[in-house]
């Protein structure tokens, strides 16, 4: 693609905002959802637009995850960060994800939001853009850390979780995922 070309340009950021706009909404809100994390994700995707023909078409969507944080990073700094899970934190999370008619998988589900929402940033980052089908490198790109680190981070994250939430029983049925 070259800067010569605006209607290329166009097609192929309308075509990755469509394609990638939902999962970094979501990314956005799981990571810092005490944080207006849907102006942090539109800002992300105007320098997008504006830096469409120099960013690498392969890293395009960690170029966007590494903006969205740095915006997010910048808000946390110029608000007071609640130490607890707040009310409006609580909230945050029930608007991500549909409401469960069975009130133990209601309680885990918040219960893992809230964990995790409670981790360190590398691994809560590591942890969801796993998630959401990142690989190792494009991981890696994000927190600017090895793949081997990627790979710690996810387990480290995934061990607190469990820890926290108490069921170490899917733990165990988790490890032998793919095997089949």
């Amino acid at each position: 693609m070259t800067a010569e070309d605006p209607d290329d340009h166009a097609a192929t950021f309308t075509d990755f905002y469509h394609r990638e706009r939902t999962r970094l909404f979501r990314f956005a809100a799981v990571v810092s959802p005490h944080l207006d994390h849907e102006s942090a994700v539109q800002e992300a995707f105007v320098s997008a637009w504006r830096h469409w023909p120099a960013i690498a078409a392969t890293s395009r969507r960690a170029w966007l995850v590494k903006v969205i944080r740095n915006l997010l990073v910048d808000q946390a700094r110029r608000w007071e960060r609640p130490s607890e899970l707040t009310d409006e934190v609580r909230g945050a999370h029930r608007v991500l994800v549909q409401r469960h008619r069975d009130p133990e998988a209601w309680h885990e589900l918040t219960s893992t939001l809230a964990a995790v929402a409670r981790l360190p940033d590398h691994q809560r980052t590591a942890l969801v853009l796993r998630f959401w089908d990142f690989d190792d490198d494009e991981i890696a790109e994000v927190l600017g850390c090895r793949r081997e680190s990627v790979r710690r981070y996810v387990s480290e994250a995934r061990s607190r979780v469990s820890d926290r939430v108490g069921n170490q029983e899917r733990r165990a049925r988790g490890r032998g995922r793919g095997t089949r």
